[in-house]
């Protein structure tokens, strides 16, 4: 059971809230509940009678939408601006935010939706969980700068540093990646996965940012039991040479935004190759044209010269301030 079912669980068995769980779209809602909620409420022996199967005649109950004493779970996708409409909210689970639409048809941010569906209850919780995308383009990103950023520390069981697990301390001989093992950055103690995965049943969790209201957290794949070492190299090592491999690695093991290298530019390249041309225009200006841009409380007029094959040069620029409505505007 993952961290969300585990708290959504405890909602429905010992506090008794409305829920809405938040996902990408309707179809993912509906796998959802069929393949994870489905399964957790048969499995679960506090859960099993408190919420009736969907099929009975009088259970009240729908794929999107179970009742259980004190509360109930809505489940909903974020392309659906009226799921996200109506019954008031305590409790949202925000599930893989960052593929969210921009806005749930022409109503506006969907999580900012579901959080307006908590504003009458004052102990309500909103919980936003994602494999993070793009750099400055990530929701999830975003919400967790703005937290208390708490990384989970690992000691070593050689020196007792304790440090966030970080992808640069893995290590493995030349294109052996199968090999690989972690090197504790304070002592170079060496860690296969048994030592790793020993260390971490003793980490802490440590804020690094003053807490404001919000508790973020991040892992990444290192702190997982399910892979090793050696077969997370194994990934990177066959990904590094393709930016979309990288790409996907980059998000999904290592929990972390991608940044797109494209080619930069230099301003200050750029700016040294003006040229002043004083009074005189170019010999090969053949049509001069002014630009004006109308402002609330200004114009910002361009001059340009142009030339042959579409080739310009900026002659001139000013900004005139005054109002755009007003009568002596008319003749600027």
């Amino acid at each position: 059971m993952d961290s969300r079912n585990h708290r959504l669980c405890c909602n429905e068995n010992r506090i008794g809230s409305p829920i809405l769980v938040l996902q990408p779209t309707l179809d993912k809602a509906q796998a959802f509940s069929k393949d994870r909620l489905a399964t957790m409420l048969r499995d679960t022996p506090c859960l099993k009678n408190k919420v009736r199967d969907p099929r009975s005649r009088d259970s009240g109950n729908t794929t999107l939408h179970k009742s259980f004493p004190g509360g109930h779970v809505t489940i909903a996708g974020s392309n659906s601006p009226s799921s996200l409409a109506s019954r008031p909210i305590r409790v949202v689970f925000a599930d893989e935010v960052d593929r969210y639409p921009p806005s749930a048809g022409a109503e506006g941010d969907p999580v900012q939706l579901a959080r307006k569906r908590s504003a009458t209850f004052h102990n309500r919780k909103l919980v936003l969980t994602s494999t993070p995308t793009i750099r400055d383009a990530s929701r999830i990103e975003t919400a967790y700068d703005a937290s208390d950023r708490r990384r989970y520390l690992v000691p070593c069981g050689d020196c007792g540093e304790a440090h966030a697990l970080e992808w640069a301390n893995v290590r493995w001989p030349e294109d052996r990646p199968e090999l690989a093992i972690y090197v504790c950055p304070c002592c170079g103690s060496a860690w296969d996965d048994v030592t790793r995965q020993r260390a971490i049943q003793k980490s802490r969790w440590e804020a690094t940012a003053p807490f404001k209201g919000t508790a973020g957290f991040h892992l990444s794949g290192l702190y997982s039991p399910w892979t090793s070492l050696g077969d997370a190299a194994k990934d990177f090592f066959a990904a590094k040479k393709l930016p979309e491999q990288l790409r996907v690695w980059v998000n999904t093991y290592l929990g972390e935004t991608w940044e797109d290298q494209g080619e930069q530019i230099d301003d200050t390249s750029v700016a040294d190759r003006r040229e002043d041309w004083g009074d005189n225009l170019p010999d090969d200006v053949v049509l001069i044209t002014c630009g004006v841009d109308v402002q609330d409380d200004r114009f910002e007029l361009e001059v340009v010269g142009w030339g042959r094959d579409e080739e310009c040069w900026s002659l001139d620029y000013q900004v005139i301030y005054g109002d755009p409505s007003g009568t002596s505007s008319t003749t600027i």
